[in-house]
């Protein structure tokens, strides 16, 4: 199972990467679509968030075999904060790629 994890976690990352430059050839080209720029940032920010928390994850489950008396409850690092907030903008950011185009036709 942390096989499997591992590579779903550096399958965000190499997804997340992919997208960027998708996003850096379409902006080069004189017919993009803003609302497909908008959408496929937010998908960034929905792998990056991902990739984290698989991350933390993994070593929220090292800390979990350990005895529970040594150990107080996991505390969630600031960067899975960020990250998780993140995540929410670019689930934001996907409805609204979806949604204004079909407003607008």
């Amino acid at each position: 199972m942390r096989t499997a994890t591992l590579i779903f976690q550096y399958a965000c990352f190499a997804f997340a990467l992919f997208l960027t430059y998708q996003i850096a050839t379409s902006w080069n080209l004189p017919e993009y679509k803003l609302m497909d720029i908008v959408s496929d940032i937010g998908s960034i920010l929905i792998c990056i968030d991902l990739g984290v928390f698989l991350h933390f994850n993994k070593s929220l489950a090292a800390l979990k075999n350990k005895e529970a008396s040594q150990q107080p409850a996991a505390q969630v690092s600031t960067v899975e904060k960020i990250t998780r907030k993140l995540g929410h903008l670019g689930i934001m950011l996907i409805l609204c790629g979806w949604v204004v185009p079909i407003i607008n036709s």
